[in-house]
């Protein structure tokens, strides 16, 4: 077996057990939790993996000094497609830039109630969604739910991403992600669980979050107009 056909072998039998294993979780919400980290582990493989290959590419047509067309004919590929790789993958070449600030994940659950909201002790911003900065080996869905349990004491399933920005003020990323009381969960039992940087929790209405929040990213306004519309019929 060539070590091609073995890592292959390797990753489809890892994915298969862990989707067996996801199966096999008798909680729609834990197995739902899994899945959502699996894909996110994914995505992460994907792009690390396109990386490794437009290097692997780059080096095999410097050590044959070959054109693009003969790198392409090595490699399966049109000219016009090898050029797309060797042009993705130097264009990030050189001295490694300079470790970037954790993104920011900030957490819009919803529910019958309205929009969850924080109340900062910096005033900076005033009002805000709940959440906080991604440690190191999380996903946004577990540093969401992590943060909004520390700041809120309410436990949610984590939902789709809505967007992602740099914020204009900040500077940092920020990754917008919906989410929902868990079923478990009392969807008014909200307090205040971090005093150092929460002074107040709420519940807000849509026009209150219009009023409060007023800088809001417009993929949040758009999912929060039409979930409100959901919630009024």
């Amino acid at each position: 077996m060539s070590a091609d056909d073995k890592i292959r072998r390797q990753l489809t039998d890892a994915i298969s057990a862990a989707l067996a294993d996801l199966e096999r979780v008798a909680s729609p919400e834990e197995r739902y939790q899994g899945a959502s980290w699996l894909v996110d582990q994914l995505a992460d493989g994907i792009t690390a993996a396109g990386k490794l290959r437009g290097r692997a590419a780059v080096a095999l047509r410097d050590e044959e000094n070959l054109s693009l067309a003969q790198l392409g004919e090595r490699l399966g590929l049109s000219k016009a497609r090898a050029a797309d790789i060797v042009r993705d993958t130097t264009r990030t070449s050189g001295p490694p830039p300079a470790e970037p600030a954790a993104a920011i994940v900030a957490v819009i659950v919803t529910a019958s109630e309205g929009v969850l909201a924080v109340r900062r002790a910096d005033g900076n911003p005033p009002w805000t969604f709940p959440g906080g900065q991604i440690e190191p080996g999380e996903t946004p869905a577990v540093a969401g739910r992590r943060e909004v349990k520390e700041e809120t004491g309410l436990d949610i399933v984590a939902g789709r991403i809505l967007g992602k920005r740099i914020h204009p003020q900040t500077n940092r990323q920020v990754i917008y992600l919906a989410a929902r009381p868990a079923r478990h969960a009392e969807a008014r039992s909200v307090f205040v669980g971090d005093d150092a940087d929460v002074e107040e929790v709420r519940w807000l209405s849509r026009m209150e979050a219009d009023d409060l929040m007023p800088g809001t990213y417009d993929a949040v306004r758009a999912y929060l107009d039409r979930d409100h519309r959901r919630h009024t019929r």
